[in-house]
């Protein structure tokens, strides 16, 4: 009776333990769930706030032990946190458009108002070369006030196509930057209430967080669909294989056959950043993916200082009165959107991403933008001719690449093209 009586007992306490442990557990979830909202305290001198899930992703800030952040989602080994805080006080970003559209941002002294969705971009702490600052990390919508630091004008060809106003801004809350969970454990309650008592409009930070997170995709999906949908409005929704490493290590392979101007870096690098994203916990993908991403930032690197380069080449035949050819075909077809060689593209193929044709400067080889397919044209019968496309040039977020909805093509130079069975 007395084993019967202690076996009874045990059992008792194994089941009371048990069940402690299951609400002790539940209750962590519910603190610390990738769906909830707490704030979190730095714990090493070492950790850095970056803009995206991996260790690949730039950072954009510095934190300290004691610092306090609101962490609102989490990715595997990476939380995600809201640029608000003191934490994010000094850190800023970028608001870019071309120099012609002087609408979609307005300045009166150091404020600054959007009058449409436009991104900001996370400034790479590590780097003041615009072009290593790419990643958007929150979107301004109509009506947005932020404060401007800074603006200035880029020359065509360092940036982008054409010449670019860029504002750096202070970081506005709402933006999303990650940080590993080595370095952040849950706050006191004092520690808590310190965080929302700097911060008193707390439920006015939550929403702007919340609509930051929540309406990200829908304006990718919905911005520049006018000028893009006039090319694509009859055509079925691609069906897209997802990314793998086989897929983009083939892809790879291709691009390294290239000129380094010829070679698509940003859209192949975008690839590999997002497959890490969805297979960081992958040792195979995060050291391949990671080794592919630094290689693509010295071609990146390269194909920046060729273009500076053939932009002082360009200022000087001006002043010298040595215009070439290309220069005389544009300054007789500025109606074209768009002037280049037509090529195949490597990396929006169909399969990876939607089919396009890309447009290819005829002196240095590098991509102007790209042309979506359409049934209506035969492009794939001018690979390889120097075409002027008439219609709109719009930035895409989605892809982050300049798209040009064709309304009409004119063969420019027919001896000039360079046709080829494989793509180049």
């Amino acid at each position: 009776m007395q084993t019967i009586k202690s076996t009874t007992l045990f059992i008792a306490s194994a089941l009371t333990m048990a069940v402690s442990m299951s609400a002790l557990a539940n209750a962590q979830d519910q603190t610390q769930g990738s769906n909830s909202t707490w704030v979190g305290v730095i714990t090493s001198d070492t950790a850095l706030v970056r803009c995206g899930a991996n260790e690949s992703y730039y950072p954009i800030a510095t934190a300290r032990v004691g610092d306090l952040v609101l962490v609102n989602g989490k990715r595997q080994d990476w939380l995600k946190v809201d640029t608000s805080g003191d934490l994010f006080a000094g850190v800023v970003g970028y608001v870019k458009y071309p120099s012609d559209d002087i609408s979609s941002f307005l300045i009166a002294g150091t404020d600054g108002r959007a009058s449409s969705d436009i991104e900001v971009l996370a400034k790479n702490i590590e780097s003041d070369e615009l072009y290593r600052s790419w990643r958007p990390i929150l979107r301004l919508h109509d009506g947005d006030n932020v404060w401007v630091i800074d603006t200035k004008t880029t020359d065509p060809g360092t940036l982008h196509r054409e010449a670019y106003t860029v504002h750096t801004i202070k970081m506005p809350t709402g933006g999303n930057g990650w940080i590993n969970t080595s370095f952040v454990k849950q706050a006191t309650s004092e520690q808590t209430a310190l965080f929302y008592g700097v911060n008193t409009r707390v439920e006015e930070n939550e929403t702007l967080t919340t609509t930051a997170v929540d309406t990200s995709v829908v304006g990718a999906e919905t911005e520049n669909t006018t000028s893009i949908d006039i090319v694509m409005a009859e055509e079925e929704p691609a069906k897209l294989i997802p990314l793998s490493l086989v897929e983009l290590e083939a892809a790879w392979k291709k691009i390294t056959a290239e000129p380094v101007m010829g070679a698509e870096v940003s859209p192949l690098k975008d690839m590999y950043n997002e497959l890490l994203d969805s297979k960081g916990d992958d040792l195979v993908v995060t050291q391949i993916a990671g080794g592919r991403i630094k290689q693509l930032d010295v071609w990146a690197g390269l194909q920046a200082q060729r273009i500076r380069i053939e932009a002082l080449r360009s200022s000087l035949d001006k002043r010298s009165d040595e215009v070439s050819e290309f220069q005389t075909i544009m300054a007789m077809n500025e109606e074209y959107a768009m002037s280049g060689r037509l090529a195949l593209s490597n990396t929006f193929d169909g399969r990876l991403r939607p089919l396009m044709y890309r447009i290819q400067d005829l002196k240095s080889g590098r991509t102007i933008g790209y042309l979506p397919a359409n049934k209506d044209f035969e492009l794939s019968g001018l690979v390889g001719q120097h075409v002027g496309v008439v219609g709109k040039t719009a930035w895409n977020p989605t892809w982050r690449v300049n798209v040009v909805a064709g309304t009409r093509f004119d063969i420019l130079s027919p001896t000039t093209a360079i046709v080829t069975p494989d793509i180049q």
